[in-house]
C-alpha cells in the first residue's frame, strides 16, 4: 500500500510540474503558429524566416493601400510589393547577424537571451501592466511575433556590443588613445543636435506632430547663416514641441553606425556641417537633425566614452564586408508563395497548441495514474482472496 501511495505521490508531483511547465510556457512567451518559423531564405548561415517577411509585407502592404486602396488585385503593386519584401530582408543586420555566428553569438543564447528577456519582463510590467491579452493583441496589430520582436531588439540593441567585446578578448582591437581619435575624427564618426517629437506625446495627432516638426524644419533651413540656423536649433530644442531631454546643453551626440536608427544615421551622414534633414520619420517619432563640426576640447574630456564607441568603426567594417558577400536565396517555400493570398500568422497559434499539448499531456498522465492505481488496487484485492 505504502509503495503505491509513493508512486501515485510521484506521478502526481510529475503532473503537476507538467500542467505548472504549459501554464507558463504559455503565460510568459507568446509562440505564433508553426508557419512563423519557417525559412523563406538563407543568406550565407543565416535564416530568414516567415515571420520576418509577413512583417514587412504586411505593414507595407498596409501603407501602399493607404496610398492606392485596393493593391492585390493589381498586377503591378502586387509586383512592386513582392520587390520590396525580398529588397529589405537582406540587410546590414543580416550581416550583423553573421558576423556574430563568425564569433560563437547568437542573439537566442547566452547574455542577449538574459537581457532581452529581462527587457520584455519590463515592457510586459510597465506598456501593459502585465495583461498579457493586451500584449498579444499588440503584436497582432504590427504583425508581429513575439520570437521576431525578441530578436529584432537582441540584433539592435544588444548583438553588436557582444560582438565588440569578443573581438577585444580576442585581442583584435587597437585600444590606444591615438587611434581612437583618428576614428572619431574621421568621417566614420558624425556629431548632431536634433529635435524630436514623439508620436505618443499624448498633446497631439499624429498629423499635427507631423505638422509640427515640418514647421520647425521650414523654420530652422530658412537661415541663411550657420550661427542663426544653429541658434533656431537650440531656440526649438527648447521649445514646447520637443520630447528629447537627453541633450539641452547642445554638446550633441557622437556616433557611428549602427547606434541610431537607421533613418537617423542615412540623414546624418548625409549633411553638411550646420546643415538640416528633411524631417525623419521613425517608428517613434519625428526628428528634425542637424550636422554639427566636431569640438575638440569635448572629445579630449570624454575620450574613454568615445574609444569605447570608435571600436565599433572597426565592427563596422567586418558587416559591411560581410554584407557585400552575401546574397539572399530563396527556400523552397519561400520560392512557393503567393503575396495575393500570403499565410496567415496567428500569433498566438503556438501557445495554443503548447497549452493544448500540455492539458492533453496531462490528461494522459492521469489515466495512466488512474490505470497504475486501479490495477494495484485489484492486485492487493486478488492477493487477500
Amino acid at each position: 500500500m505504502k509503495k503505491t501511495i509513493r508512486a501515485l505521490a510521484l506521478m502526481l508531483a510529475l503532473l503537476s510540474v507538467l500542467c505548472s511547465f504549459a501554464s507558463c510556457a504559455a503565460s510568459r512567451r507568446v509562440y505564433a503558429s508553426p508557419v512563423a518559423s519557417k525559412a523563406v531564405a538563407v543568406a550565407g548561415e543565416v535564416e530568414v524566416l516567415y515571420e520576418e517577411l509577413y512583417y514587412i509585407a504586411m505593414n507595407r502592404l498596409a501603407e501602399m493601400e493607404e496610398e492606392h486602396g485596393d493593391v492585390l488585385s493589381d498586377p503591378a503593386l502586387v509586383a512592386e510589393l513582392e520587390g520590396f519584401v525580398w529588397e529589405n530582408l537582406l540587410t546590414r543586420e543580416t550581416a550583423l547577424v553573421a558576423v556574430g555566428y563568425d564569433y560563437g553569438i547568437n542573439v537566442h543564447d547566452g547574455n542577449i537571451k538574459e537581457q532581452v528577456g529581462a527587457m520584455f519582463e519590463s515592457i510586459l510590467e510597465t506598456e501593459y501592466e502585465n495583461d498579457r491579452a493586451a500584449y498579444i493583441e499588440a503584436l497582432g496589430l504590427m504583425h508581429m511575433t513575439d520570437h521576431y520582436a525578441r530578436t529584432s531588439f537582441g540584433i539592435q540593441d544588444f548583438l553588436a556590443t557582444e560582438i565588440v567585446l569578443a573581438m577585444l578578448q580576442r585581442g583584435e582591437l587597437d585600444t590606444t588613445d591615438a587611434t581612437a581619435l583618428e576614428r572619431v575624427q574621421s568621417d566614420e564618426f558624425v556629431r548632431t543636435v536634433h529635435v524630436f517629437i514623439s508620436k505618443t506625446n499624448g498633446i497631439y495627432s499624429d498629423e499635427q506632430n507631423r505638422a509640427n516638426a515640418l514647421a520647425l524644419r521650414t523654420a530652422i533651413a530658412a537661415e541663411s547663416d550657420a550661427d542663426a540656423r544653429y541658434d533656431a536649433m537650440r531656440d526649438a530644442i527648447g521649445g514646447k514641441y520637443n520630447n528629447d531631454f537627453g541633450d539641452t546643453v547642445g554638446n550633441g551626440y557622437y556616433f557611428t553606425k549602427g547606434e541610431m536608427d537607421k533613418a537617423y544615421e542615412d540623414a546624418a551622414f548625409s549633411l553638411a556641417e550646420y546643415g538640416v534633414s528633411d524631417v525623419v520619420e521613425t517608428d517613434d517619432g519625428y526628428y528634425v537633425i542637424m550636422r554639427l563640426p566636431k569640438n575638440e576640447e569635448y572629445i579630449a574630456l570624454h575620450l574613454q566614452q568615445l574609444k569605447e564607441k570608435s571600436y565599433f568603426v572597426v565592427l563596422n567594417e567586418k558587416v559591411e564586408q560581410k554584407l557585400v558577400g552575401m546574397t539572399l536565396e530563396k527556400t523552397e517555400f519561400g520560392e512557393e508563395l503567393d503575396f495575393t493570398d500570403l499565410p496567415t500568422l496567428d500569433v498566438e497559434g503556438g501557445s495554443r497548441m503548447i497549452l493544448i499539448g500540455g492539458i492533453a499531456g496531462g490528461a494522459v498522465l492521469l489515466a495512466v495514474i488512474l490505470i497504475v492505481v486501479v490495477r494495484s488496487f485489484r492486485k492487493r484485492k486478488a492477493a487477500k482472496a
